[in-house]
């Protein structure tokens, strides 16, 4: 078969050029003030449906070659697709086309070893579990020891999960992974065990008693999509894909994000991001994530973003960590410019020790190591006050830190005593 030039040209326009993109579509705004989580969940598939379906209709009018099937991202009331970027530019101008993003790549916030890894915690001393202490354990052990995140599911997005290390056994309900879509839980890194392990580990995490919803977004060398990550945001928010029992998590816990360049930032860059989250918030969850491990400013994204509650580090002297990141963050909202003191808190992130693949344990440093501890406590202040809206769990987190109120630490260092006491208090006055 002879092949001419024209025919080569348009081959390779319609194939070997092809990117993934995430599209977000023009919708009416969804009244959710007086929806639950599963109604809510029910009227944005119901909503994107329509929208996914002109999405199809264009591709067929155009005759446009489309790579892989399109997936519905009804969480940020969107879609995902591969076309050529010919294509994309076109899709722009929909008239029910917000925008068109182009599938980026982020990673999980690197860890610093501080340790090797060991058998046992015992090898690494009586200080191994000092941010726990930190964080008023013991005194919430002494006080209230019927708190210990019993009844709570808290979300991790992560590198995946070792879910029969000791620390961890039984503690797993649900897993799924978006890089390799395998079915049985793993961590071929080791993060998300560590990370796992703060949060409901039975000797390394403030909540043992929590059970924990893995996602695997990050492969063995850190890296994820966009359209992996808001998928697995998505499945957070409706796991077993039905709207009317609530297996959703509370609390998500984001030990990862991409470092951002100092200035002022349009929120329209990073959108898609910010709809998820505040769907999330919309649903009752509470989204924590790290500020970032740049030692400067700003906090990364999604931490840097408005609404999320952005976690920086500390070590075992109350000082900040050196390479926690720090504010202010600048945002672009239509026209509006926003300053935001960034982290929210702050936390110990410095010699954490906590779980890792193969039954071990290591010492690690990060804001990575810092955001699960703050995870782990929201679970106890929500078993504590189970009726405390998102909201009012930043409020009573803030108010309960001890106070700094600067562009390092935050509102302050986070206390789970006071914030576990505090919720008690709210939920004894009605």
């Amino acid at each position: 078969m002879k092949i001419t030039i024209s025919t080569l040209v348009t081959f390779l326009s319609l194939s070997a050029f092809s990117d993934q993109y995430v599209v977000l579509f023009k919708q009416a705004e969804i009244a959710v003030g007086s929806l639950e989580h599963g109604a809510y969940t029910q009227a944005l598939q119901e909503s994107n449906q329509k929208s996914i379906t002109d999405l199809e209709k264009w591709i067929t009018r155009n005759q446009i070659r489309t790579e892989n099937k399109i997936k519905n991202l009804w969480l940020v009331r969107g879609a995902t697709l591969s076309v050529s970027p010919q294509a994309a530019n076109k899709l722009k101008k929909e008239p029910w086309v917000h925008g068109v993003y182009l599938d980026k790549t982020r990673t999980m916030l690197p860890p610093k070893p501080n340790s090797s890894a060991g058998s046992s915690l015992a090898e690494f001393g009586d200080e191994a579990t000092w941010g726990l202490e930190k964080m008023g354990l013991l005194q919430i052990r002494e006080e209230f020891p019927f708190i210990d995140g019993t009844g709570i599911s808290v979300g991790v997005l992560d590198t995946g999960v070792q879910s029969k290390h000791p620390e961890l056994s039984g503690k797993v309900t649900h897993f799924r992974d978006f890089i390799n879509s395998l079915s049985n839980e793993y961590d071929d890194h080791g993060h998300g065990t560590h990370v796992a392990g703060t949060i409901s580990g039975n000797e390394v995490g403030l909540a043992p008693k929590a059970k924990i919803l893995m996602a695997k977004i990050f492969g063995a060398a850190g890296g994820g999509k966009d359209s992996a990550i808001l998928e697995a945001m998505q499945w957070q928010f409706d796991p077993d894909g039905d709207p009317t029992t609530a297996d959703y998590p509370r609390v998500i816990n984001n030990s990862w994000g991409a470092d951002i360049e100092e200035g002022i930032h349009d929120i329209e860059e990073f959108l898609p991001y910010h709809l998820a989250i505040q769907t999330w918030i919309n649903g009752g969850i509470v989204p924590v994530f790290a500020a970032g491990n740049s030692g400067k400013s700003p906090n990364g994204m999604p931490g840097g973003l408005p609404d999320v509650i952005s976690v920086g580090a500390i070590n075992a002297n109350s000082e900040v960590a050196e390479f926690s990141s720090m504010g202010p963050n600048l945002w672009k909202i239509g026209q509006t410019i926003i300053t935001l003191m960034k982290p929210d808190v702050s936390a110990p992130g410095v010699a954490i020790a906590s779980s890792l693949p193969g039954n071990k344990y290591a010492q690690w440093d990060g804001t990575s190591m810092a955001t699960p501890h703050v995870s782990g406590a929201i679970a106890l202040l929500l078993q504590a006050n189970p009726k405390l809206t998102v909201a009012e769990v930043k409020q009573l987190l803030l108010e309960t830190s001890e106070k700094k109120a600067d562009n390092q630490f935050g509102y302050g260092i986070v206390n789970a005593y006071e914030l576990v006491k505090a919720g008690i208090q709210r939920k004894g006055k009605g």
